[in-house]
């Protein structure tokens, strides 16, 4: 027997419909486009393999986005489903952010899935590296940066946080810079 999963109440859709009254957007297409409930159906084994988004455009099309997660995740225990307007690529028109999950359980790497609105072809497009990992934007810099934490097994007062910076050139995203840091907790 499947079973879906409502990701969003109506009061959030809501807000996304409405986003487009107010703001600095300039794609009218965008403004008034209409959210469908989302949805993670589980499967036979009560596993979340994807969500489903849809969207109408003004012009009455269907568009069918099909986020999948990075592995099929309980749905006793899913955590994501979130879905936030943002705007990846700092153009000024609020692209979309879905939240697919942790990496792992200590909470601190929540993994997202971005989606980009294009303005030729009025619809989101997917990111071509579809993973981002605790994400912080910097709309100076144009940057995306990713940021996974770990633990590190051999001591657990220890940690490394590991970074990847991706900057906006043109319409394309590119990995500039990777580093790490260590971390140690005293002990009490």
């Amino acid at each position: 027997m499947k079973r879906t999963i409502i990701l969003l109440t109506s009061f959030v859709w809501m807000l996304l419909s409405a986003y487009g009254a107010e703001g600095d957007k300039n794609d009218p297409i965008r403004d008034q486009l209409k959210w469908m409930a989302p949805a993670a159906p589980s499967n036979d084994e009560g596993d979340i393999e994807n969500i489903y988004i849809d969207y109408v455009t003004p012009d009455g099309q269907v568009h069918h986005i099909v986020c999948e997660l990075p592995w099929p995740t309980s749905a006793n225990v899913f955590g994501g489903g979130e879905i936030e307007e943002e705007d990846i690529n700092f153009d000024g028109i609020p692209d979309m952010q879905v939240t697919v999950g942790f990496f792992d359980g200590t909470g601190h790497n929540p993994m997202y899935m971005y989606y980009v609105w294009d303005v030729k072809t009025h619809e989101f497009k997917e990111l071509p590296d579809p993973l981002f990992i605790a994400p912080a934007l910097d709309p100076e810099s144009r940057s995306i940066t990713n940021r996974l934490t770990q633990e590190n097994p051999a001591n657990h007062y220890s940690y490394t946080i590991y970074y990847q910076e991706y900057v906006w050139k043109g319409d394309q995203l590119e990995l500039t810079h990777e580093w790490s840091e260590e971390f140690s907790l005293e002990q009490e």
